[in-house]
C-alpha cells in the first residue's frame, strides 16, 4: 500500500473542483472522448497543459490561409511545436573554446529542457517530441487516417465491431479520399504509378479533411476543433463542456483503496496547485506523456505512484521506421500534361490567365495526395504527397508544384525490452519525471527497413529526380512521432495496462486514451485506430454512468 495513503484521502486538500468526466489533454483523441461524452449527456472538463492559441479550440494550424497558399510556412510551425522528450547529455560531440564553461568529469550533464544524463545514445529515440498546445498533436498533424491491413489489427475486437468503429471514426473525423481528386498533379501521380505497378493497389490517401463549397482553393483540415464541432466555437458556454489551458495534470491522488480519487493538477500560469474530483477519469496526453503522470508519485518527496503497479506500463513501445526523400517531376510527366486531352481545358485557362508561367499546373492546383497501402507483399505505409514537417524544406527558388514528397513508414512487432521509463532523478522543464527511452529494432524490423527503402527509391524515380538535400535517406528514430503501446490494451496485467475499453487494470475508473493503447505492430498513421479504441472506451464510460 502507498506510503502517502494517509495524505490520500482528500479531506487533506480542501475544496475541490467536481466534474462527471475529466479528460487530461486536448489532442484528436480527447476531443473524441468529449464529443461522445457531451453527446450522451455527460458533464467533461478538459485540461491541457498548453496555451489555447487559436480561435476555435484546438484548430489546424494548417487552416491558416496564409499557410494554404504556401505550405513551406508550415515547416517552422511544426518545428515550433514539438519539444524533444530524451536529449542525452552524457556525451557531447560540441567542440567548445578551452574558456568556455563545461561540466568536468565529476560533475552531472546538462539536465534543462529534457536533456537527460540518463540516456543512452544508442537507446534512444532522438526525434521523439510532444506538444503541448491545446489540440495537442493535432494542430500540426498529417490527417492521414486509413484503417489497420488486418495483419496490423488488434484482434480485441472482431471485423464486425473494427468494421463499425472504423466507420464512427471516419465520420468523425471528416475522412474521405476525394478532396484532391481534382488535381492534376494528383491523376498524374496515380496514372503513372498505376502504370508502372499494374499488381499494386494505388489509391487517393484518406484524409481528415473537408474542401470548402464557397471556396474550392480552400481546404479545412480536421483537428480538435473538428471533432468538438459548436463545443470549440468561442464565446459559446456550454453547461456540459468546459476546457481549462495551461492547467497541468501533475499525479493522481489514491484513496485508501488504491483507486484514483482525485487528480492533482497546476494552473501554470499562476502555480496555483489544486485538486480535480470526478466520476471518471480520461487521461489522453500521448504516449510518454500519459505513462509519465501515472509514474509520478503525488509530491516530489514520495516514493510510490499508481504506475509502479503496473508492470507493463511504458513497455512494449513500439515506433514506425521512417524513410523519406523528395523529388522533382520528371521533365516527359510534366510536358505531357499540355498534351493530354483530359486537362487541356484546364491548362490552356491558365496559360490565358498567366502566360509567363512556365507550368502548365494552375497556381491553386491542389497537391498530389496518395499511397499505396500497407499489404503483406508490401508491409509498409507510404505517403506520395506533398506536405511540410520539420523536415524536408523546398529552397524557395524552386517552384513547389514540382515537387512530390515520399514517407515510407515500417512496423516492428512489440517486444518487452522496448521501453520508456521515467526518472527518480531527474525531472523535465514541466517538473515530471524525465523520459529514458530503451530502443533498438530486432533482425526482422531492420530487414524489412532495407526492403522499404529500396522500394521508396524505386517509385521515386517512376516520379522524377531527387531534390538536392532531399536524397533517400533514414529519418532519426521517433520522426514518425507515431509512438504506440506503452500503455497497450490487452487481456492480463502482466503484458498490457488496459483493457479492450481503456480501463487501467485494477482500477475502476481510470481510463486512457491514445496511440499508447494501440498493442500491435503498424506502419500505417495510427490516430484512426486510437480512436476507435476511444470511441469505445467511451461507450462503456456512458454505460457505466448510467
Amino acid at each position: 500500500m502507498s506510503p502517502e495513503v494517509p495524505y490520500s484521502t482528500g479531506s487533506k486538500y480542501g475544496k475541490a473542483i467536481e466534474t462527471e468526466v475529466l479528460v487530461v489533454g486536448s489532442g484528436p483523441i480527447g476531443a473524441v472522448f468529449a464529443r461522445t461524452l457531451v453527446d450522451k449527456g455527460k458533464k467533461v472538463l478538459m485540461i491541457d497543459v498548453g496555451e489555447q492559441e487559436t480561435r476555435r479550440v484546438g484548430d489546424h494550424k494548417k487552416n491558416s490561409m496564409a499557410v494554404q497558399q504556401d505550405i513551406s510556412l508550415f515547416t517552422n510551425t511544426v518545428k515550433g511545436e514539438l519539444s524533444l522528450l530524451s536529449v542525452p547529455t552524457n556525451t557531447t560531440d560540441v567542440q567548445l573554446e578551452p574558456g568556455s564553461w563545461a561540466p568536468r568529469a565529476d560533475q552531472l550533464a546538462f539536465i534543462k529542457n529534457g536533456q537527460n544524463p540518463e540516456q543512452k545514445p544508442f537507446e534512444n529515440l532522438p526525434a521523439a517530441a510532444a506538444t503541448r498546445v491545446v489540440g495537442g498533436m493535432g494542430s500540426h498533424w498529417t490527417c492521414c487516417t486509413p484503417r489497420q491491413h488486418p495483419m496490423e489489427r488488434s484482434t480485441l475486437f472482431n471485423d464486425k465491431e473494427w468494421d463499425s468503429l472504423y466507420g464512427r471514426a471516419e465520420k468523425l473525423f471528416d475522412t474521405n479520399t476525394t478532396s484532391f481528386d481534382k488535381s492534376i498533379r494528383q491523376q498524374l501521380v496515380k496514372k503513372t504509378l498505376e502504370q508502372a505497378y499494374p499488381g499494386r493497389d494505388m489509391r487517393s490517401m484518406p484524409l481528415a479533411c473537408k474542401r470548402s463549397k464557397k471556396n474550392q482553393h480552400y481546404v479545412e483540415w480536421s483537428a480538435t476543433s473538428t471533432l468538438l464541432g459548436d463545443l470549440s466555437e468561442p464565446k459559446k458556454p456550454s453547461d456540459l463542456f468546459d476546457v481549462k489551458p495551461n492547467t497541468q495534470c501533475l499525479a493522481l491522488a489514491l484513496g485508501l483503496d488504491n483507486q484514483v480519487e482525485m487528480v492533482k493538477v497546476k494552473d501554470i500560469l499562476t502555480k496555483e496547485i489544486y485538486y480535480i474530483k470526478a466520476k471518471k477519469y480520461v487521461i489522453c496526453a500521448g504516449a510518454v506523456l500519459t505513462p509519465g503522470i501515472l509514474s509520478n508519485p503525488l509530491t516530489e518527496e514520495g516514493n510510490f505512484a499508481l504506475g509502479d503497479t503496473l508492470p507493463a506500463l511504458g513497455h512494449y513501445m513500439t515506433e514506425q521506421p521512417m524513410a523519406f526523400c523528395q523529388v522533382v517531376l520528371d521533365r516527359n510527366l510534366v510536358d505531357g500534361v499540355e498534351n493530354d486531352p483530359a486537362w487541356s481545358e484546364i491548362v490552356q485557362t491558365h496559360r490565358d490567365k498567366h502566360p509567363n508561367d512556365p507550368l502548365p499546373f494552375p497556381f491553386h492546383d491542389p497537391d498530389p495526395q496518395c499511397y499505396f497501402p500497407v499489404s503483406e507483399k508490401y508491409p509498409w505505409h507510404t505517403q506520395i504527397h506533398r506536405d511540410a514537417f520539420g523536415y524536408g524544406q523546398v529552397p524557395p527558388t524552386v517552384d513547389q508544384r514540382l515537387i512530390v514528397d515520399l514517407r515510407w513508414f515500417g512496423y516492428m512487432e512489440p517486444k518487452k525490452e522496448n521501453y520508456v521509463e521515467f526518472s527518480k532523478n531527474y525531472r523535465d522543464q514541466f517538473r515530471m519525471p524525465q523520459p529514458t527511452f530503451h530502443f533498438s529494432l530486432d533482425d526482422a524490423a531492420r530487414d524489412r527497413t532495407k526492403k522499404m527503402i529500396d522500394d521508396m527509391v524505386d517509385v521515386s524515380r517512376k516520379l522524377g529526380g531527387f531534390l538536392p538535400g532531399a536524397e533517400p535517406k533514414y529519418l532519426a528514430p521517433g520522426s514518425a512521432l507515431h509512438i504506440c503501446g506503452t500503455y497497450r490494451a490487452g487481456t492480463s496485467k502482466e503484458d498490457s495496462v488496459v483493457d479492450k475499453f481503456g480501463k487501467v487494470w485494477g482500477q475502476k475508473n481510470l481510463v486512457l486514451g491514445g496511440c499508447g493503447v494501440i498493442p500491435t505492430g503498424n506502419a500505417c498513421n495510427p490516430t484512426l485506430t486510437a480512436a476507435c479504441f476511444a470511441l469505445a472506451a467511451a461507450d462503456k464510460i456512458v454505460e457505466e454512468l448510467r
